[in-house]
């Protein structure tokens, strides 16, 4: 998929990865993005495969002077999902947001490589994951902020929430900042762990079972991303899938 997006001009793209619950497969999509000057781009993936699918997902931009591209991606289904974003922040004052909202569980696997190029001046990017992992399931979160030489006044973040209901998780987060350039500023974070072990006795005293707790968690952070997304049918479907998951659980 090709997005071109012309000076001046805004738009949102809604990509919609489905399919029946059962079903099982290898999807592949590759978008790259090519924002002129002051162009803006809201693009938003929802991934809600079959459990036993496996999807590649690659995305890639150029960013122009004054452009920004603004990404959410919601991980809420398939077997094993990897992901890729990079792009060139090449044009000055250029910006990139990037949402990242997981679940994975049983033995499935999430792969994510984020990568932002630093080389126009005074760019920004911000790099946002957050997820809950369960089961044996695997995650691998790579970011990298890489400022080159000649991208004075540029500011780079990223920051990772990941929380683990489970002692046979596999969570490897891997952040870095590359820098060849003195007069820029990068950030990186990660708070990874379970949920506190007074809160949850002070919830279930309050009548709330811990299955609900942990199910209250895990939609508080897809929810805060889901939240970010202005496309109001979208961010309905997500919120519908959510029940649409506890009620499975509840029937087995």
């Amino acid at each position: 998929i090709g997005i071109h997006l012309l000076p001046d001009s805004e738009l949102t793209v809604v990509m919609d990865f489905t399919s029946e619950e059962e079903s099982e497969g290898t999807a592949a999509v590759q978008t790259k993005i090519f924002a002129e000057e002051n162009a803006v781009l809201h693009l938003v993936q929802v991934q809600h495969l079959g459990k036993k699918f496996r999807i590649l997902d690659d995305l890639g931009a150029d960013c122009q002077k004054k452009a920004e591209v603004k990404t959410i991606q919601l991980i809420l289904g398939g077997k094993d999902t990897y992901l890729g974003n990079y792009t060139a922040l090449e044009g000055a004052q250029s910006s990139l947001e990037s949402d990242i909202g997981y679940l994975a569980g049983g033995d499935g696997r999430v792969d994510m490589n984020l990568v932002a190029l630093h080389t126009g001046k005074k760019t920004t990017s911000r790099m946002d994951a957050a997820g809950v992992l369960s089961d044996k399931a695997q995650k691998i979160f790579r970011g990298t902020i890489d400022f080159r030489k000649g991208c004075a006044g540029s500011v780079g973040n990223e920051k990772e929430d990941v929380l683990l209901l489970d002692d046979t998780i596999v969570n490897q987060t891997i952040p870095l900042i590359l820098c060849n350039e003195e007069d820029v500023e990068g950030n990186h974070g990660a708070s990874i762990g379970k949920i506190d072990e007074e809160l949850l006795f002070y919830l279930e005293s309050r009548g709330i079972s811990e299955e609900n707790v942990y199910d209250m968690m895990a939609k508080a952070r897809i929810n805060a991303v889901c939240n970010k997304i202005t496309d109001e049918e979208t961010k309905r479907k997500v919120q519908e899938y959510l029940e649409g998951m506890k009620e499975n659980e509840q029937e087995l």
